[in-house]
């Protein structure tokens, strides 16, 4: 077989160059996989790098039966080496065991590629590609593990049916079979129908298990601005950004006036020992009751659908003050004593925060009872024994003359934004660090140093507070329709105790000064152009239910057109059944692709480009009134044109001399004879044209 026709698949004729084509097909449904796996649970590099180069190299080179033979040797005790450590795993580690599985897969999915192609080896090809793509949904799979599906199904289609093919052409002794590049293209195509259709069945049937997960995901890691506790300690460093998306937050009511400044609550912390704020383990409740939030805040409700990515901390974020919260997992919240919402189960952190964007006016804050109930008084006014006197000393001096709750803390916050600057650079020595180092010497710092300096200065005036965390704001994303909130956006803040109102948040840090970087960077559109994408392949696809179903056809409804005007003004439109539209929809697409895929199976196979001209100017001569010509041979053709004086004759017998001659010849076909033959077709085809009588009228 000549290179040419190795590089072109419409040359194929040989079983050899079945077998090339076999193999390659077989390969890449392999590179598929691996892509797959990576795009569902990650590779460990230097085993996902060999299988990888391996594979490519298989596209391109096959090794003789000796030196395979060879690297058989190689491979085994490799192989034998990955099987103990698989057991060794499951028998006395006893812990995940799917990676050293998915190695010793890559290991024989490498080995298989590099036969030489007298190895019938495409059904273990076949089997160890599909091995690792069901290694795949193990886990939480991505957008990837969808590319790389969509390319597995199409080049296994071609592997499985060249392969048949060859099988067929071995078994029954034929030497040469025409394989066309048209019928390996529409094989591929052929596939792009079934994944349509499946397509129409996923949409059909939801998923029974609203909210599986797979495999546990990781944790994302504490960050600057969120954690268990809230530490001063660090130094001698600057706080790096952090682009990471650790929630995803949509409106299903609309998008509020300012999603950018909501602050997303997470978790409050009320003892302080000079360092670090953690969280008391015999704290009492310390809530206010949700009736006083809905009654005495006001305000409309905003709803937000949260979809937040697993932290170390199980807690869950909404905007202050939550009122109610709905799971769209299996996960479970709850409302624990100091008002922090978490949450248990193995579902992923999804759900809906009913919140009210209301806040008591100055007014009624300062119409608060100086005293009344407060939960924990004694937690929430601790403060730790190493601090010296003058901090006291500095927050009678700055409130003196200030009676009222309020006006105290408009007097602080006032100071903390006159007097200091925001920074992410962390003092210099472990000595600076402290909460008294800020207040009265660098006046310099980040959110939580603003947070602790405040609550501290509250507390020494006998105020009820405490250093709560979260998020502030976040930025749009069009792709996903969410305001993603990354990292940059961690948040410390403080939150005070009004009798008779409960907490009220307050925030000392210097406006626009959270998450300054975030969005920032030649990457970060297609960061968040891919995190859309990813955002909608895991709602829409991973947690596809009976209520996503509704929600999808309803969308699709309304883009119809389906609502119809009232007859009566002030009437509600009415609107057809539901259930009869989406039955028609989806019987509308089901005919489509029945329609397409009979189309690919009738097509037939394509013709060789000698082939093709013939037809074509026989075409010609039959719609031109030469009686019977669509049914003539070449040179019945010929003497029928020149028995009737047809025009184009001189270019009818040149192409026909031509075909005859590309169409048996022994050698492969010239391309450049190929062209000159559809020149004299096209030559022909225009004197017809130009003829105003028909070829039965001529005499």
């Amino acid at each position: 077989m000549t290179p040419r026709a190795l590089a072109n698949p419409g040359a194929l004729s040989s079983t050899s160059g079945l077998a090339l084509l076999n193999r390659r097909a077989a390969v890449l449904t392999g590179l598929f996989g691996l892509l797959a796996y990576a795009g569902g649970a990650g590779l460990t590099p230097l085993p996902a790098f060999l299988a990888g180069t391996a594979l490519l190299l298989a596209l391109f080179w096959q090794p003789d039966p000796h030196l395979s033979a060879r690297l058989e040797r190689v491979w085994l005790p490799l192989a034998l080496l990955l099987v103990a450590r698989a057991l060794y795993h499951v028998l006395v580690v006893q812990g995940d065991v799917v990676l050293p599985v998915v190695d010793l897969l890559l290991l024989l999915l490498a080995t298989e590629a590099l036969r030489s192609l007298d190895t019938a080896n495409d059904a273990r090809l076949h089997a160890l590609a599909f091995a690792l793509l069901l290694a795949a949904t193990a886990y939480r799979p991505g957008i990837v593990f969808a590319l790389a599906f969509v390319g597995y199904v199409c080049t296994a289609t071609v592997a499985l049916v060249v392969g048949h093919l060859r099988r067929e052409t071995e078994g029954r002794g034929r030497g040469e079979l025409h394989l066309s590049r048209g019928f390996v293209w529409g094989t591929g195509a052929l596939s792009g129908v079934v994944l349509l259709a499946s397509a129409v069945v996923f949409l059909a049937f939801p998923r029974a298990s609203q909210g599986w997960s797979g495999r546990t995901p990781i944790p994302v890691p504490s960050m600057a601005g969120f954690s268990e506790s809230v530490a001063l300690g660090s130094h001698g460093a600057r706080i790096l950004p952090n682009p990471d998306v650790f929630l995803r937050v949509e409106f299903p009511d609309g998008i509020p006036v300012d999603p950018e400044g909501l602050y997303f609550r997470g978790r409050s912390y009320d003892r302080f020992d000079g360092i670090r704020w953690i969280r008391s383990r015999s704290l009492p409740p310390a809530t206010a009751p949700v009736p006083w939030y809905r009654e005495r805040w006001g305000g409309e409700e905003l709803t937000q659908r949260i979809y937040a990515a697993p932290m170390e901390s199980r807690v869950l974020f909404g905007v202050h003050p939550t009122v109610d919260v709905v799971p769209e997992s299996r996960m479970q919240p709850a409302l624990d004593g100091s008002g922090d919402l978490v949450y248990w189960g193995s579902g992923p952190p999804a759900y809906t925060v009913h919140s009210l964007t209301g806040r008591p006016t100055a007014l009624e804050l300062r119409a608060s009872a100086p005293e009344g109930y407060t939960p924990a008084r004694g937690f929430y006014l601790q403060r730790p024994g190493t601090l010296s006197p003058r901090v006291g000393a500095q927050a009678d001096s700055l409130v003196a003359g200030v009676e009222n709750r309020y006006d105290r803390i408009q007097v602080l916050l006032e100071w903390f934004r006159n007097e200091f600057t925001y920074t992410t650079t962390l003092p210099a020595s472990a000595r600076d660090t402290g909460v008294e180092h800020f207040l009265f010497e660098r006046q310099a710092g980040h959110c939580e140093y603003f947070a602790t300096g405040m609550v501290v200065l509250l507390r020494s005036l006998g105020i009820p507070s405490r250093v709560v965390n979260g998020f502030l704001g976040g930025r749009w994303n069009d792709v996903g329709g969410y305001l993603a909130v990354t990292g940059n956006q961690a948040h410390a803040w403080v939150e005070v105790w009004f009798p008779g109102l409960g907490w009220v948040p307050f925030d000392p840090t210097p406006p626009g000064s959270v998450g300054a970087a975030a969005g920032t960077g030649r990457l970060a559109f297609g960061r968040f152009f891919l995190d859309g994408l990813q955002h909608r392949w895991g709602k829409w696809i991973l947690d596809y239910s009976g209520s996503r179903q509704s929600d999808l056809l309803d969308r699709a409804s309304g883009f119809l057109g389906e609502e119809t005007l009232p007859d009566t003004p002030g009437e509600p439109a009415s609107t057809p059944s539901p259930s009869l539209t989406r039955w028609f929809l989806l019987l509308g697409v089901a005919a489509i692709l029945v329609g397409a895929g009979r189309a690919l199976l009738l097509r037939g196979p394509s013709l060789a480009p000698a082939s093709a001209a013939w037809v074509r100017l026989r075409s010609a001569y039959a719609r031109a009134g030469l009686p019977g010509a669509d049914r003539m041979s070449p040179l019945e053709l010929l003497e029928a044109v020149e028995r009737t004086g047809s025009p184009g004759g001189i270019y009818a017998e040149r192409a026909v001399r031509l075909y005859l001659q590309q169409r048996f010849a022994p050698t492969p076909p010239d391309p450049a004879l190929n062209r000159e033959l559809a020149r004299l077709v096209r030559e022909a085809r225009k004197a017809l044209r130009q003829t105003p009588a028909g070829i039965s009228d001529i005499p």
